[in-house]
């Protein structure tokens, strides 16, 4: 079943193999065995980690949305920390997937685009490693002999094993090249490249891009896998052929500069490299928007007019398109929600040229605060709907009130006007008013 789920992506692989080896051709390169074919191995390994560079920012984004919500899942942890029972297991299940909901955000969003990613990286190393058995005449495919995997026939495979990397053929072990001092040189150097790219990539992303998580097994078990890692492919290295080598090592190459890339634009939450892009994009923003609103606030003072003012509109607009320029190129969100004013957009920017950044304002940041101002357009709403319906019971009395002034009867009771009339059916009402009249009556014949 392994076979035939990676076979599709090992045929397409290996026809994007061969048309950029023709494309080499045509730029010159040699035909046959020869340099364009060990090229072609390192141009397909950044052509497929181009194509899945969306579902690698996917993962990012997706891990760091979880990061964001981690004081909020730690709180509700706490509060169930001890209970052990099923109800509890449940409430605290229900909060946290509540907790999700509300932030969108997903457990496995950031598992999903690598589960994606495996299989294409995978068949593009099966149709590396088929090329030796296509061209011995030993491949097969579902336990049937075949003689090709897409264009990969027996004649282009052979051109392909009997290309050399400094002498070393492409199909060749390091256990074939035992009786030859250079190719075992070379073998070790590429080797020993491989593991020190991966552990140096590795050791950025977990010293540079990881929030301290003290002693959390977690952690400990991602700080082990940094050395574990590399000493796999120590021994793993060989038996692999020099033409997987050259993959790995080209994708060990990207792997290092992709980390580079994440700590230095997109660093995780609470991470040093994230406080230190903090630091740099606040004082970049600040460096110009301080001085900025200090004209602003001379132009806005010199208007010396209410907010509601045309001028003051005028004035607010032509701030925002400014802002939102200069903004944009320092990586400031600026979708903000349509129920803004313009006013408060410009608020929001002020509070970023004046307030010391406790996060970078970029898509979280954002939701977050489209969050917050959804919150208060509800508590507005709420507040308004009861404020109408206070005005409409309080105009239900005062008509009670000139009812009962115009019939010669006395106001209810508070209590009968708040709660116990209420209650009470329009026969038990009219019963009791004939009564009082008739109270009425008998203290005017006494006196």
């Amino acid at each position: 079943m392994f076979d035939a789920i990676l076979h599709p992506f090992a045929w397409a692989i290996s026809y994007l193999w061969v048309w950029i080896h023709d494309l080499l051709v045509l730029l010159g390169f040699s035909s046959g065995s020869g340099v364009a074919w060990v090229l072609s191995i390192v141009l397909l390994t950044v052509l497929v980690r181009i194509a899945i560079i969306p579902l690698f920012l996917k993962q990012i984004r997706s891990s760091r949305a979880m990061q964001a919500i981690q004081p909020e899942m730690r709180k509700i942890q706490e509060k169930y920390k001890g209970k052990k029972d099923q109800a509890s297991r449940q409430k605290m299940m229900e909060e946290t997937q509540a907790l999700q909901r509300k932030h969108k955000v997903s457990p496995f969003a950031s598992c999903l685009p690598m589960l994606v990613q495996m299989p294409v990286l995978f068949g593009m190393y099966r149709a590396i490693i088929a090329v030796s058995s296509i061209a011995n005449g030993t491949y097969t495919y579902r336990g049937e002999s075949t003689d090709h995997l897409g264009p990969l026939n027996a004649s282009v495979s052979s051109e392909i094993v009997n290309s050399t990397v400094f002498g070393v053929p492409l199909s060749h072990t390091l256990r074939d090249s035992f009786d030859q001092p250079m190719a075992v040189a070379v073998f070790v150097a590429a080797i020993v490249m491989m593991v020190v790219l991966q552990f140096v990539s590795m050791r950025m992303s977990f010293s540079r891009n990881m929030p301290d998580m003290g002693d959390n097994p977690m952690a400990q078990s991602q700080r082990s896998m940094m050395y574990v890692m590399p000493l796999m492919f120590i021994f793993s290295g060989v038996f692999f052929q020099m033409g997987v080598v050259i993959y790995t090592v080209t994708a060990s190459v990207w792997a290092l500069a992709q980390a580079y890339w994440t700590i230095k634009v997109m660093p995780t939450p609470g991470s040093p490299a994230y406080a230190d892009l903090l630091a740099s994009r606040e004082a970049a923003y600040q460096a110009w928007a301080k001085p900025f609103f200090q004209d602003y606030d001379r132009e806005r003072a010199a208007l010396g007019t209410p907010a509601s003012d045309p001028r003051v509109d005028e004035l607010n607009e032509r701030t925002l398109a400014t802002l939102r320029s200069r903004a944009k190129k320092q990586h400031v969100a600026s979708d903000f929600p349509a129920s803004m004013s313009v006013g408060e957009i410009v608020t929001v920017y002020r509070n970023l040229a004046s307030q010391a950044w406790t996060t970078l304002p970029d898509e979280q940041w954002m939701r977050g605060l489209s969050l917050a101002v959804e919150k208060r357009r509800a508590r507005k709403e709420a507040s308004a709907q009861r404020a109408e319906l206070q005005k409409k019971a309080r105009g239900r009395r005062v008509a009670e009130r000139e009812a009962a002034t115009a019939t010669g009867e006395a106001p209810e009771a508070d209590s009968e006007r708040s709660g116990t009339r209420g209650s009470l059916s329009a026969q038990e009402i009219e019963r009791r008013r004939v009564e009082r009249r008739k109270a009425r009556r008998r203290s005017g014949n006494k006196r």
